[in-house]
Formats: C-alpha cells, sequence, structure tokens
C-alpha cells in the first residue's frame, strides 16, 4: 500500500493545511493590493521606490559609466 492510497491522517490533515494556508495567504496578498490601488498616495510611493530601485541597480552596474546619476538635482542644476 502506497501513501497515495492511504485513508487520509494526519499527513493527509497537514496537506489539507498548507492547501489553506496558501489560499489564505494569496487571498491575503490580493485584498492588500485592492486595497493600495485604491489611494493614489500609495500608487506614486510604489513608483518612487521602484525609480530609486532602479537608481540603485544602475549606480552599482560597473559597466555603466553615466556619471550624471551621481548629480541628482544639485550642483549641476545651479
Amino acid at each position: 500500500m502506497n501513501i497515495e492510497s492511504r485513508p487520509p491522517g494526519i499527513a493527509g490533515a497537514a496537506k489539507q493545511l498548507r492547501k489553506v494556508r496558501n489560499a489564505s495567504r494569496q487571498f491575503l496578498t490580493l485584498w492588500a493590493l485592492e486595497c493600495m490601488v485604491q489611494e493614489d498616495h500609495v500608487l506614486d510611493r510604489v513608483a518612487a521606490d521602484l525609480g530609486n530601485a532602479r537608481l540603485q541597480h544602475d549606480l552599482a552596474d560597473p559597466f555603466n559609466h553615466n556619471w550624471s546619476l551621481l548629480y541628482r538635482g544639485s550642483v549641476l542644476d545651479d
């Protein structure tokens, strides 16, 4: 008798609980995203964070020789 043909026991209950936990996490993630997109300031913050992440990526790239990334909006604007 293999494991798949056994009647559900502790292992079966654990498997079902994992499915419920994953479904719950997915639901809560979608709910949080829905709440976020309903507020404009949240979307603006996400866009700014993505821009900052892109800037950090560009600064960390050793083959990117665009030095203007280091001088955003200060000395060069004067």
